[in-house]
């Protein structure tokens, strides 16, 4: 295997410049927090609440983390498996049909003229993090075809002859797992020769009839171009007698094959292009059923999804990090949530406890400082007999968990449900709009956690598009919206929607389109007399499908509005923001900040820090002294001292200086900073010229100057960012 020969690089071992930095003086050790014992065996969760959580509430929340997870987990692997075996399935149906010719050949047939190596140019995506993933899924598929794939990679493969020992231990390997020969197959005990030679013999005398070889590059643009090139052409050489396919994985473009082989090398390529990136298409699932149809019991606030979005779309397309950065929410949420045990309460997995254990005062008094909960109680005490009601709740902690939290925790199960029929019905307006105007799933949920109604542009657009439809098309959105009505029939619209029962009034509009000349107009829509056809400006801009059925009746026309009255009063009872639900602050992680520290590098803030406060870095006793003995001073993080690097030296000088720096004058002041490092052995002027040069380098790989041809003594400053 290719495990068997993997260089050694240098650059490995990692911690050679890794430091623990220590706290100067001892911290107080508190003699409430948990011990070590303790938190190893409660798997690092502690007691919140300053100690007055009951432990039963902690291991309940250790509990669901773990039941409420590896569901969601499991989840996101099989939407990751289903949407990439659509490519997979392609790349491998093309290895299926290649080498026709072959088999015509075997078949008594006239074969073609030339032979041309099959080769299938595959789109991966930036995300190279998931890639390893992905070939592995397309090398597991091909092998339950039958076919013999090796999968190679750019690290092991630096040279030609490494190339063809990796893909010759990969082949031989999958070959003796399908026979009982072994490696003395090939006799004997001189030195085996990595050639394709090898393969031919042993491919001649073996029954391998309709299979393929299979060759994945797993990272096309890491492989030398002239070890690639040169191994084409020996391809070329022997898929006559050996059906040898090419899986070029790229990361980048299709431009970068024809960039890096030869005219020569492609000419001999039967060329085929296939697209493994759905990372898009992925998230766009997982974040339907995860967060719209409210599988996960923790949804994002506005702030936190737009962090898990922007990490996704402006950085990797990583499906891992994706899923890394949920599972860390998660855990921050039962980890450090107090009130995550409310979890249970809407976790869709039966095996989970529908209750959570009883809450001590703190926790109940904590739920009703909510400002959710206070509006919940505000709205409840306008109601009849509402005064005894809250009154009640908030003095009985009993009567609270019971019932008060209770129905909270159910009018949110009804508010996800409606809040799905919403996002479904926006799908469905966008399919009959222009392509222009069509969202993806991840930004119409960003839209709806993240604005108002009234707030929202795209909402309002797509409105208008409802007003212009006709009443052929009009029929058609209608009948759409009463199948997804109907799928959400377990929806108590009293709980939500200010009580709008969005089934009745879809089915009225239905009907009163069908049949516009009835005498019987249902309820919920307004009775009121059919309007006049008028050609006024303000009755186009208010009416605009006036202008595209124009052979409607009156009554057409009339019903016609009213669809678009109860298209646009369902959408409004579904949106609704999630900051008018109760218990929201606990559902809705809103920890953004969290997330973006803890995933987002900060390399300019990380480097500047290195190099102005070297002592920070650097295990260096004098800059630990000169630190102590400054300490308070104003002054401190604007001395240079000689004890410093000498990055850190000339950097901090640099800052000093304007756009333009005088390269003497920086050495100059270089100099005199470094002379008073030691009075005894003071450095020689070549010493620090040296010293100097080395630092300016530094700084220039860095990137915080540049060398400029306006003047050949001086340098650029940059205006330094990543």
């Amino acid at each position: 295997m290719a495990e068997s020969y993997k260089p050694m690089d240098a650059f490995d071992s990692m911690t050679e410049s890794t430091f623990i930095i220590k706290p100067k003086t001892k911290t107080k050790t508190n003699t409430n927090t948990n011990s070590k014992s303790d938190l190893a065996a409660d798997g690092g969760y502690l007691t919140l609440l300053q100690g007055q959580e009951p432990v039963e509430s902690m291991q309940l929340r250790k509990r669901l983390f773990a039941q409420l997870w590896q569901p969601l987990e499991e989840e996101l692997f099989t939407i990751e498996k289903q949407v990439n075996n659509i490519g997979i399935t392609e790349v491998c149906d093309f290895v299926d049909s290649s080498y026709g010719e072959i088999e015509r050949r075997e078949q008594g047939q006239v074969a073609r003229p030339f032979a041309e190596v099959s080769a299938a140019v595959t789109f991966a995506g930036i995300n190279t993090g998931d890639h390893g993933k992905l070939f592995q899924s397309l090398q597991d598929q091909l092998l339950e075809r039958g076919h013999h794939v090796a999968l190679l990679e750019s690290q092991y493969c630096n040279t030609l002859p490494n190339l063809q020992r990796s893909l010759l231990e990969q082949m031989f390997n999958s070959i003796y797992a399908d026979t009982d020969a072994g490696p003395s197959a090939f006799g004997g005990t001189k030195t085996v020769t990595y050639d394709l030679g090898l393969l031919q013999l042993w491919w001649a005398n073996a029954a391998c009839s309709g299979k393929k070889a299979v060759v994945v590059l797993q990272d096309f643009e890491g492989f030398a171009p002239t070890v690639v090139d040169d191994f084409i052409r020996i391809v070329g050489g022997y898929c006559d007698a050996v059906p040898i396919v090419l899986v070029l994985g790229l990361a980048t473009s299709y431009e970068c094959v024809h960039q890096s082989l030869t005219k020569a090398s492609i000419s001999m390529l039967n060329v085929e292009r296939f697209n493994l990136q759905r990372s898009k298409q992925c998230i766009d699932t997982a974040i339907h059923r995860l967060f719209v149809q409210g599988r996960a019991p923790l949804c994002f606030g506005a702030e936190a999804y737009k962090s898990l979005l922007d990490q996704f779309l402006l950085y990797s397309f990583s499906i891992a990090g994706f899923v890394k950065k949920l599972k860390y929410a998660a855990m921050d949420f039962f980890y450090a949530q107090p009130l995550s045990v409310l979890a249970s309460m809407l976790a869709p997995n039966a095996a989970v406890s529908a209750c959570p254990a009883r809450l001590n005062s703190d926790q109940v008094e904590l739920i009703r400082m909510q400002r959710s909960v206070q509006r919940f109680l505000e709205r409840r005490a306008t109601e009849n007999g509402g005064n005894a009601y809250v009154r009640q709740a908030l003095s009985d902690d009993d009567f609270f968990q019971d019932t008060v939290l209770l129905q909270m925790a159910r009018a949110l199960v009804m508010y996800r449900r409606s809040y799905c029929l919403g996002i479904d019905a926006i799908v469905e307006i966008q399919s009959m709009a222009p392509e222009a105007m069509q969202k993806p799933v991840r930004t119409l949920h960003y839209y709806g956690v993240g604005q108002q109604f009234d707030d929202c542009t795209h909402w309002k657009t797509l409105l208008a598009v409802v007003r212009r439809m006709k009443t052929s098309e009009m029929t058609l959105l209608l009948q759409k919206l009463c199948r997804l009505v109907d799928g959400a029939a377990d929806v108590d619209w009293d709980l939500v929607a200010d009580g709008t029962h969005i089934h009745e009034l879809i089915q009225g509009a239905a009907e009163l389109l069908a049949n516009p000349d009835g005498s019987a107009i249902p309820d919920v829509l307004d009775n009121s007399e059919p309007k006049k056809r008028t050609r006024t400006r303000t009755e186009m801009e208010h009416r605009p499908f006036l202008l595209f059925d124009k052979g409607a009746s009156d009554a057409q026309l009339n019903a016609l509005e009213k669809c678009c009255e109860a298209v646009e009063a369902m959408l409004r009872a579904c949106l609704i923001s999630y900051h008018d639900v109760a218990l929201n602050e606990v559902f809705y992680y809103r920890h953004s900040f969290l997330l973006d520290t803890a995933f987002s590098a900060q390399p300019r803030a990380a480097v500047q820090m290195a190099l102005g406060k070297s002592h920070y870095y650097v295990s260096c006793d004098c800059c630990a002294v000169t630190d102590a003995e400054d300490h308070g001073s104003d002054d401190e993080d604007q001395r240079i001292t000689p004890t410093m690097h000498d990055t850190s030296i000339a950097y901090r000088l640099h800052q000093e200086c304007g756009r333009l720096i005088n390269l003497y004058d920086w050495h100059a002041s270089f100099s005199s900073v470094v002379e008073r490092e030691s009075q005894r052995t003071a450095p020689s002027q070549g010493e620090i010229q040296a010293r100097f040069m080395r630092a300016v380098e530094e700084m220039r790989f860095l990137g915080f100057i540049k060398s400029t041809q306006r003047k050949t003594d001086h340098v650029v400053r940059l205006t330094w960012g990543m």
